[in-house]
């Protein structure tokens, strides 16, 4: 009896590679969203230092014009965190819409590879008769050897 051989290879391989394909935009959207978060850590710590050093020029005498670039800065600053909350909202949404696709093409990939192990169990049942076929007519023949010999 021949190998085995899925019939359905050529898909259950273009669905492998599109099933991958789909976690690894997935995994680029959740480093996007994870640089983006990073942007808002750095520049609430931007704000902070300027509180500081705002805190640092006010006890050791500033210039009105200095004092007030702090208020300007920090309204600035939470003005582009704001802007980068609503990008980190555009990628969550299409993280969402990817997890979604990601889970339809998973389930594609299982329903093939569940086609091929069937297909694969049904060819092991019949190799396995072939085989047994083959050893039960040897031994038939080993016997009916016997006997012609006059060994038994």
């Amino acid at each position: 009896m021949q190998r085995y051989k899925f019939r359905l290879e050529a898909v259950l391989k273009v669905r492998r590679m599109h099933e991958e394909a789909c976690r690894n935009e997935l995994g680029m959207l959740m480093v996007e969203r994870q640089h983006l978060l990073d942007r808002i850590a750095a520049m609430r710590h931007e704000v902070d230092a300027a509180y500081a050093t705002q805190e640092k020029g006010l006890a050791g005498g500033m210039r009105a014009g200095h004092a007030a670039f702090f208020p300007q800065l920090v309204e600035g600053k939470n003005a582009h965190i704001k802007q980068v909350l609503g990008q980190i909202e555009n990628v969550d949404g299409r993280i969402e819409a990817k997890r979604s696709e990601l889970q339809t093409k998973r389930a594609e990939l299982k329903a093939v590879e569940n086609l091929k192990d069937k297909d694969l169990l049904v060819w092991r049942k019949a190799y396995n008769k072939e085989t047994d076929q083959k050893v039960e007519e040897m031994v038939q023949l080993w016997g009916e050897n016997r006997k012609t010999r006059g060994d038994a």
